[in-house]
């Protein structure tokens, strides 16, 4: 059976009324041309007819009376109509919404949503993006990885992060998540490219090592594998497992070497530390340098520490050099030497006046050695 609305009968009913006085309006007209037929009709001049002609003259009169009354009414019934028609066409903008609201709620049948007040609100139900999801706006100019997250309010109306890489998170403004799995949470113009790479916030950041994070400052870098920077500005952690913790142009390029603080320090030997001061090098294995300025531990100083001070230099291995001391263990083997040889000595050279030296055992130089048919030595470049 089917189901028909009260709305639905009242528009037939009006439509019926409307088609009732327009045939009305037909006789109405048929009536007054008949009467304009009669008008034209020639006047008898005998006396005889002049009393039908009376009576015909009021007949006339009193049809054009019922006429104009008529016609009035038909203009009264036609504002009625008019306002009926308005009625009928705000109930049916009416019976439209809630038709749509109906088909929306049909259409919902079964989803996790539902709408209270302005908002749509989801039940507890997991949900599977298997592309990926933009909130804000869509950058047009990225190539979306799969399984990505990307929240871009944009710029002067532009969305500019882009999560490219499989898995990737972009947050922020103008952040790339180029390496799969990688992240940019925060910060603007940022990069993470490497393979589970990591930015988070700060400005100009760039991580190309895989495993890698750079936290916060500013043109910051790392490109080593499990490599980190911590803040500051220009820092970069290069090799396997460096870390750079604040400060400024620091420089962490061994295996498993640090810098902590200061700026323009580098720690470029494995496993060497340099923490804070200004211009150290720590080149040795495992060598150390705290504090100061402009002091170096050689390649050859492993495992050697300088504390502080300014342009000490450490050579020898397992040295100590505290303050503006030089090493201790170095000056012995000068004064040694001075003792037992022709030689004069400071820290970086030891200078002899004579030209000719008799050797008993091997020894051990550095530069170009040349042998003389007489078994005498030249050392030079």
């Amino acid at each position: 059976k089917r189901y028909i609305s009260p709305d639905t009968i009242f528009v037939a009913a009006i439509s019926f009324i409307a088609i009732g006085l327009q045939g009305r309006r037909l006789d109405l007209l048929e009536a007054n041309a008949s009467l304009q037929a009669h008008r034209n009709e020639p006047l008898e001049e005998d006396t005889s007819g002049l009393s039908h002609k009376m009576n015909s003259l009021r007949s006339r009169r009193k049809l054009q009376n019922e006429v104009v009354l008529d016609i009035k009414a038909m203009n009264k019934d036609s504002l009625m109509i008019k306002k009926s028609i308005k009625s009928i066409e705000a109930r049916m903008g009416a019976m439209e919404e809630s038709s749509a609201g109906e088909r929306v709620d049909r259409s919902l049948a079964g989803s996790p949503f539902q709408k209270v007040g302005d908002w749509w609100v989801a039940d507890s139900t997991m949900f599977q993006f298997p592309k990926g999801i933009v909130i804000g706006k869509n950058n047009t100019h990225c190539e979306y990885g799969d399984a990505v997250l990307s929240v871009d309010y944009g710029w002067e109306g532009e969305a500019l992060n882009c999560p490219s890489g499989h898995g990737s998170v972009a947050f922020g403004l103008a952040n790339h998540a180029t390496g799969d799995f990688s992240t940019v949470t925060g910060g603007k113009f940022n990069e993470a490219s490497g393979m589970a790479s990591v930015v988070m916030g700060g400005r100009l950041n760039e991580v190309t090592g895989d495993s890698s994070v750079v936290i916060g400052g500013e043109l910051n870098k790392a490109t080593g594998t499990y490599a980190a920077v911590l803040g500051g500005d220009n820092n970069e952690a290069a090799g396997w497992s460096t870390a750079v913790a604040g400060g400024g142009n620091n420089k962490a390029y061994g295996s498993y070497s640090v810098v902590t603080g200061g700026q323009n320090n580098n720690a470029n030997g494995p496993s060497a530390s340099v923490t804070g001061g200004d211009s150290n090098d720590a080149k040795g294995e495992k060598s150390s340098i705290v504090g100061g300025n402009k002091n170096i531990v050689e390649e050859e100083g492993s495992y050697s520490t300088i504390g502080g001070g300014h342009n000490n230099v450490a050579i020898e291995k397992y040295a100590i050099v505290t303050g503006d001391s030089i090493d201790k263990a170095f000056i012995e083997r000068i004064e040694t030497l001075e003792q037992h040889s022709p030689f004069t000595c400071d820290t970086s050279r030891c200078v002899s006046d004579k030209k000719t030296f008799k050797f008993t055992s091997d020894i051990r130089v550095k530069g170009k050695i040349h042998q003389n048919p007489d078994h005498t030595i030249n050392i030079g470049n």
